[in-house]
């Protein structure tokens, strides 16, 4: 197979741009294909690589991936944090100097969206709090991030359009944004409470914790075809991104350590590691 030309740009290192961004607020996306030339940084490891994305000093096991890659293995996804439309390894960084070396254009990632601090969106966050405690009449839910009240806000009209079917009228918004709050969201947060997810999100509200969690629901249930439910998705979070299940304190925080590479202070200020 011929080798595909490299690029001779540096390989950006993601705390850099974390800094220069503020970025503290994240997003699990979920595991699907990436464009390999958007791949143009890593995660603690930038120093490590040369422009292209070749390793300093390829070892055996790189040239192992390499052949299991040439030979149309499926390898299990990288792991990247996306910034914008640039992706930045967290872990991969052999799977993506080979896949770009051969060419590829696509390379499966479970993908963690990256945003700048809720500091520099406090209007923004206000806007959309008060409107969003004006059209549905719900006061409390306090989220970080504004994008949270819009997917509440969708929710919201979901759940009307299902009173509606089910009662045979017309149901007003705020009528529906009441029994939302009492049947769907206070339930939810009472288990995201029991399963001591707070610990695991300092500086994160119940409300972000929620959000995160209906942002995997939707992939999970995109995924397997049908609606998971909030409990499977909750169970299924909790597993995956934040650590294995029943877990102590002490195992929690591992846990996180282990998910994100170990780096929580450059990467996740929000995460602190005591």
């Amino acid at each position: 197979m011929p080798l595909a030309k490299r690029s001779s740009q540096p390989i950006k290192a993601f705390g850099a741009i974390s800094k220069k961004l503020n970025l503290s607020s994240r997003v699990y996306r979920g595991v699907h294909p990436i464009p390999v030339d958007r791949i143009v940084g890593s995660v603690g490891r930038a120093a490590d690589l040369l422009p292209g994305f070749r390793l300093r000093n390829p070892d055996v096991r790189y040239y192992r991936i390499r052949r299991a890659m040439e030979r149309g293995e499926i390898l299990p996804p990288i792991i990247v944090y996306k910034v914008g439309d640039e992706y930045y390894v967290l872990d991969g960084n052999h799977r993506v100097a080979v896949a770009k070396e051969l060419g590829m254009e696509f390379i499966d990632a479970e993908v963690i969206e990256f945003f700048p601090s809720e500091r520099r969106e406090s209007k923004t966050l206000r806007a959309k709090r008060t409107e969003f405690e004006n059209l549905t009449g719900l006061k409390g839910i306090d989220a970080s991030e504004p994008r949270h009240y819009d997917s509440f806000l969708n929710y919201i009209r979901d759940y009307a359009q299902r009173m509606e079917l089910f009662l045979g009228r017309k149901v007003p918004l705020k009528e529906a944004a009441l029994n939302w709050f009492l049947c769907v969201y206070t339930p939810a947060v009472q288990a995201i409470v029991e399963k001591g997810l707070e610990e695991a999100f300092p500086g994160k509200s119940l409300a972000d914790i929620f959000a995160y969690i209906m942002d995997y629901k939707w992939y999970r249930s995109q995924k397997e075809g049908y609606d998971i439910g909030f409990d499977a998705a909750l169970q299924g979070f909790v597993e995956e991104i934040v650590g294995k299940k029943d877990t102590g304190e002490e195992e929690k925080k591992k846990g996180l350590v282990q998910r994100f590479g170990g780096i929580l202070e450059e990467v996740l200020p929000w995460l602190k590691r005591e």
